[in-house]
């Protein structure tokens, strides 16, 4: 018997209309949207301003697939708390006596938890996640490669005396700087300098590019070459090495503590997989210590503070009652080594209150409380005491004339923001760690991969918090947007284990 009804295939060809242009390249779209999430990641522990470009194509990607496909936000916590943040912190900014210098930190802001929200939005998959940690803990790896080589091979010439009479002294060389190029060609030795320069034809034009201060800033001059040559006997030069590690980030400071939650990621990895997998656990283990030599390059008590407190806190959660002996001795003997570390390099007791680095705190902390206590509400405005500190009488600056920040968080946010946003913060800080605290404890029975990243991120966080009661992380863009990255992987992970299938690599 024949039947008249069209076949299936044919039936469903009719029914489905063909898919539209715009609907294939849409289809593409969380690939793309994930290659420049992962760009971002690879290149924030290096190159900031890169990480923020890559981070904004994807952000702007994410938008158009949002109306492409017309599917709303996925459900997401801690919305609250962030939200109050923000909006007090915008408060504060329209209320700010010199609002061009509060508004690039409010961007900043902003900006942030975009980087949250964004990576909790589109990543769905462990496999992404564990390709987003490999390229982070890799990319902190060469980092740590590059700053030993900077040690080994030098980064440039210091000029360690210079004569009055000299070519260079005339073009503003001084003792002490780090010579990097001539006319464009790098220098490392100082050979090179000297034959750099002598070849240079009387009366031709040079441009020499240094280094300055600490954390170094880059200066170029240009000068007239004589008949008479570079004089070198009036020059002491010898190969630099870096007084502290900055690598690409450009401040000691700021490589310490971006590497800092790094370093407690690639703890918590290796004390997972240390009894079952030999081989992943070594891999974590020397990226540890890579990232924990860079941070005793860069000579932070911070950075270090955090770093161990961080670690204590992973061994507590993932190690077995056996291991946490060994693990805890040895975490007990880098601290001792830390302390001796910055006692033997800065001449500096981990405390040393009267250091003038103290005494530039204890300024700073009294007159950023007296500051929140006379504006309680919303503060003075953020970065305002750049340009307002005389009339604000902020002694640290007349006194010491360095122009800096309140070096606390909690102060800067109160001084600058008011009580209200600084209650705001403090409300996303306890709902974070409890948020953190519940998740790594639903992960305990589950993938060993996903309970290591969750609390290698609350070990990072609470390194973060530390050395916050003492330091303003806060005006730190690197820190910040890795900090809010582990955020968003902490949502995302959150949301896959409520989806099982998510936590497959396919």
């Amino acid at each position: 018997m024949r039947s008249d009804a069209p076949p299936p295939a044919l039936e469903l060809s009719r029914s489905a209309p063909p898919r539209s242009q715009a609907g294939k390249w849409a289809h593409h779209l969380p690939r793309v949207i994930f290659c420049f999430l992962f760009a971002f990641v690879v290149l924030l522990p290096n190159l900031t301003k890169a990480a923020g470009l890559a981070f904004l194509i994807a952000f702007f990607l994410w938008l158009i697939r949002l109306a492409v496909e017309r599917k709303g936000m996925l459900e997401q916590p801690l919305v609250l708390p962030l939200l109050a943040y923000i909006v007090l912190s915008g408060i504060s900014t329209a209320l700010s006596p010199d609002p061009h210098a509060s508004w690039p930190h409010m961007k900043l802001v902003c900006y942030t938890a975009m980087v949250a929200t964004v990576f909790a939005q589109n990543i769905t998959k462990l496999s992404q996640v564990r390709i987003l940690i490999a390229g982070l803990l890799l990319s902190a790896t060469a980092a740590a490669a590059f700053t030993a080589w900077q040690y080994t091979y030098g980064i440039g010439v210091r000029v360690t005396a210079i004569g009055p009479e000299t070519q260079l002294y005339h073009a503003g060389i001084r003792a002490r700087d780090v010579i990097v190029r001539v006319n464009g060609h790098s220098v490392h030795t100082p050979r090179q300098l000297l034959d750099a320069l002598n070849r240079a034809s009387p009366g031709s034009l040079e441009r020499i590019d240094s280094l300055r201060d600490l954390p170094t800033r880059r200066r170029s001059t240009v000068f007239w070459t004589l008949p008479d040559g570079l004089r070198a006997q009036s020059l002491e030069l010898a190969r630099a090495k870096p007084v502290r590690a900055q690598g690409l980030l450009g401040h000691y400071i700021v490589l310490g503590e971006v590497l800092m939650p790094i370093g407690c990621l690639a703890w918590a990895l290796m004390l997972v997989y240390q009894p079952q997998r030999g081989w992943a656990a070594a891999m974590f283990a020397i990226m540890f210590v890579a990232i924990t030599a860079t941070i005793f390059a860069a000579e932070t008590r911070a950075a270090l503070s955090g770093l161990l407190t961080g670690c204590v806190v992973a061994v507590l959660l993932l190690a077995r009652r056996r291991a946490r002996l060994w693990t805890l001795a040895v975490l007990l003997l880098l601290a001792a080594a830390a302390i001796l570390w910055i006692q033997h390099t800065r001449g500096l007791g981990w405390v040393a209150p009267s250091n003038a680095g103290t005494q530039y705190r204890w300024l700073m902390w009294q007159d950023g409380m007296r500051l929140a206590v006379e504006h309680p509400l919303f503060g003075v405005g953020m970065d305002t005491i750049q340009t307002h500190w005389q009339q604000w009488h902020i002694r640290a600056f007349e006194l010491y004339h360095a122009y800096w920040n309140f070096h606390s968080d909690l102060v800067q946010i109160a001084a600058e923001r008011g009580f209200l946003t600084l209650a705001a913060w403090l409300w996303f800080v306890g709902a974070y760690l409890l948020y953190l605290f519940r998740l790594q404890q639903r992960t305990r029975h589950g993938d060993r991969f996903a309970r290591a990243v969750v609390v290698g991120i609350l070990a990072g966080f609470i390194a973060f918090l530390v050395p916050s009661l003492a330091v303003s992380e806060l005006t730190d863009a690197s820190l910040e947007m890795l900090i809010f990255f582990c955020c968003g992987i902490a949502i995302a992970i959150d949301r896959m284990l409520q989806e099982p299938q998510a936590l497959g690599d396919k």
